[in-house]
């Protein structure tokens, strides 16, 4: 008895250690599963975000810490768009700054997403009363873009200068570019159309990148002459704004 006692014991010992054995083996293989899943997970993850924004994530993310960051002491950017108020106060705020995303190319499921950018904002002013959408005499819209890193912003304006010379990501209508390679930003005026009379600047100032574009509108003005007149008078008050602006940038950054 005590004979069958030893081997009933040998045998249960047996029997959990392949027990164990056998559980071990299905644990390992479930976990190496879980690995190659969560790898496929995350290569395809690093594949559509350097389609969309042709750039790696973990870059993107080394960028946005420090040492690397040079935009951690930079006021937010909607803060930044609402500064177009204070250098064109007899305009009203048509629509207050709003996030974006920039972006580049035609309207698609993926297109160029611009990378790098920690936050940024649009806004609209407009000249005060009630008017049509496209009969507002005048109105004035800045982008503004605050990037991790200065060089991002300068390939930005880079890209935005290459699009504007061919035409208005906007709009879609044709531009003229009229700055020269020496001129800190880039100016275009768009081209002859009815009524209307448009100049865009674009530029950086370290990590901030701005977009400012300028309509004027008046009724019936259907002559070359009328156009020519509204477009310098858009371009006048385009350099102006963005020369103003930069200024209050400039004291807002070193407060």
């Amino acid at each position: 008895m005590r004979f069958a006692s030893g081997e009933q014991a040998a045998g249960a010992g047996m029997y959990a250690r392949r027990a164990d054995r056998a559980f071990g083996a299905r644990g390992g293989h479930a976990l190496a599963i879980a690995a190659i899943v969560l790898a496929a997970v995350a290569v395809r993850a690093s594949e559509a975000y350097a389609t969309r924004y042709q750039s790696l994530p973990a870059l993107d993310w080394i960028e946005s810490r420090p040492p690397l960051l040079e935009s951690a002491g930079a006021p937010a950017a909607a803060d930044l768009a609402r500064g177009l108020s204070r250098v064109l106060p007899l305009l009203t705020i048509r629509e207050d700054a709003q996030p974006r995303l920039p972006s580049f190319g035609p309207p698609g499921v993926i297109q160029r997403t611009v990378a790098g950018v920690r936050d940024a904002a649009r806004i609209e002013l407009a000249s005060p009363g009630s008017y049509l959408p496209d009969q507002v005499p005048l109105r004035a819209r800045l982008d503004v873009i605050v990037f991790n890193r200065a060089p991002r912003a300068a390939a930005w304006s880079e890209l935005m200068a290459r699009e504007m010379d061919i035409r208005d990501p906007e709009t879609g209508l044709p531009q003229v570019r009229l700055s020269g390679p020496d001129e800190a930003d880039a100016v275009w005026v768009g081209a002859p159309s009815l009524s209307t009379g448009n100049a865009t600047i674009a530029g950086r100032r370290g990590a901030v990148a701005f977009m400012l574009q300028v309509t004027y509108f008046r009724a019936g003005a259907t002559e070359p002459a009328d156009h020519a007149d509204l477009t310098a008078r858009a371009e006048a008050m385009a350099r102006q704004a963005a020369a103003e602006w930069s200024a209050w940038l400039s004291a807002r950054s070193a407060s």
